[in-house]
């Protein structure tokens, strides 16, 4: 298993972000060129991010991944140590989601 950044060319990982703050999604169906089974979001450039430069890197943990719930407890307590207390309760509440997420799987 390996990160899908350190195996395409050119470098980029398995998934893109969208900066919801960069737009206003409109939703199509069967349109040409954003396909997501039945239906298409059409986003400006601007608000994707394909964490391809050094400066926009980033990695996604989704909380059904079998190492999401370490992960994020991790980043909850560097937060907390931090004394960003508000923001790591949040993120630890997502770690029992990962925790208890009945579909955990090995990321692929």
């Amino acid at each position: 298993m390996r990160l899908d950044r350190n195996t395409t060319n050119p470098k980029r990982g398995k998934y893109a972000l969208i900066k919801l703050r960069e737009c206003n999604p409109v939703v199509k169906k069967n349109k040409w060129p954003w396909f997501c089974a039945k239906e298409v979001v059409m986003v400006p450039r601007k608000a994707v991010d394909l964490g391809d430069t050094p400066d926009s890197e980033f990695f996604v943990i989704r909380l059904k991944d079998k190492y999401a719930q370490p992960a994020l407890e991790a980043y909850a307590m560097a937060a907390r140590a931090d004394g960003e207390q508000e923001y790591a309760n949040e993120v630890a509440v997502l770690a029992i989601r990962a925790r208890n997420h009945k579909g955990k799987r090995k990321p692929d």
